[in-house]
């Protein structure tokens, strides 16, 4: 096994030891004749499409997402981890979940239960809920306190420290089961919401993935849900981080009394509002 830093991460995966260098700084662009330059509204947006142009195009230089490289995320609150650990496995609504602290507002909870989710046998409270980024909207409306139509009240007063997230893979979360439709699915916003792009055959979720990472640089990530059928167990998850040392000791003795060997990582930035919330 690889060394470990003080926060659980392997050495060199950490952002607070291993701080990613400054970038070096440009040469300033050389003037474009006004007959180059785009045109733009006064607001600085770009004019409308013109009925029969072509759409724009995405570079072809830009860069792809490492799908087998790609982490996936469940948060959950600290107290909801005992019925966790005795299942052995992160559960869906309709396979048996049975949080003590519940994140997800009654009705929204209840809308879940009846959604369907297209091509498939299955409604949304079928699946286990994964963000794609610890950036992702939800999560954020929990660490800055702020009232979210899909999250209990009581879930968004609670301290975000209070919370721990399970960090698996896509690779675990497909393996065995992407040749099976409707196994991993992947929306482009919450799921129960009607309209939102769908993915649930394995090709078709590669790509909605690849376009929400390049949609505004990465940013069609945040509101992004992937969904895993019935379950996952806890030997596909990587680790659980956390926001301090307390809620790390806390976390390592339920593991030891239920006989669950996982890593646990401290890992503050994780819990903390974004830079944009903060501004």
């Amino acid at each position: 096994m690889a060394d470990e830093c003080k926060h659980g991460f392997d050495d060199g995966l950490c952002a607070i030891c291993f701080p990613p260098p400054e970038p070096e700084a440009k040469p300033a662009p050389a003037p474009v004749p006004r007959s180059a330059r785009s045109t733009t509204t006064r607001s600085g947006r770009p004019p409308a499409r013109v009925p029969g142009a072509s759409r724009p195009t995405i570079a072809s230089d830009a860069p792809r997402l490492d799908l087998k490289a790609m982490r996936i995320y469940h948060v959950t609150h600290i107290d909801n981890l005992p019925p966790i650990l005795d299942a052995g496995a992160l559960l869906a609504d309709a396979a048996g979940a049975a949080p003590v602290v519940d994140l997800a507002a009654p009705h929204a909870r209840e809308y879940r239960r009846g959604a369907a989710i297209d091509g498939t046998d299955a409604v949304v409270a079928d699946y286990v809920p994964f963000l794609l980024t610890t950036d992702a909207h939800v999560w954020n409306a929990v660490r800055t306190a702020t009232p979210d139509p899909r999250l209990g009240e009581d879930a968004v007063k609670r301290a975000p420290a209070d919370f721990v997230i399970f960090v698996s893979s896509l690779t675990s979360a497909q393996a065995g089961k992407a040749e099976v439709a409707g196994t991993i699915v992947v929306s482009e916003s919450d799921a129960a919401v009607t309209g939102a792009a769908v993915a649930t055959e394995w090709a078709d979720v590669q790509r909605l993935l690849q376009r929400l990472h390049r949609d505004e640089e990465g940013a069609g990530l945040d509101g992004a849900e992937l969904l895993v059928r019935e379950c996952l167990p806890l030997d596909d998850v990587a680790l659980i981080a956390v926001a301090n040392e307390p809620v790390r000791d806390r976390v390592r003795a339920e593991l030891a009394g239920a006989g669950v060997r996982a890593r646990v990582a401290v890992y503050p930035p994780w819990f903390q509002p974004t830079a944009e919330s903060a501004e």
